[in-house]
């Protein structure tokens, strides 16, 4: 069960991620909240890697 919800969340923060790199790319403009939400999310996700890892 905790598989699963890891390997959606990855899928999620990685969907993010190349949402915002494009959207670098075509230079929009990127809020500081959608920077934080990002450093955000990949630190949760190392976090729950680690855990995983550990524990899993």
């Amino acid at each position: 069960m905790y598989l699963i919800i890891l390997v959606i969340f990855i899928i999620l923060v990685g969907a993010y991620n190349i949402y915002l790199n494009l959207a670098r790319r075509k230079k929009k403009k990127l809020t500081p909240l959608m920077v934080n939400i990002q450093v955000t999310l990949n630190i949760v996700l190392v976090v729950a890697g680690l855990f995983y890892l550990i524990f899993g």
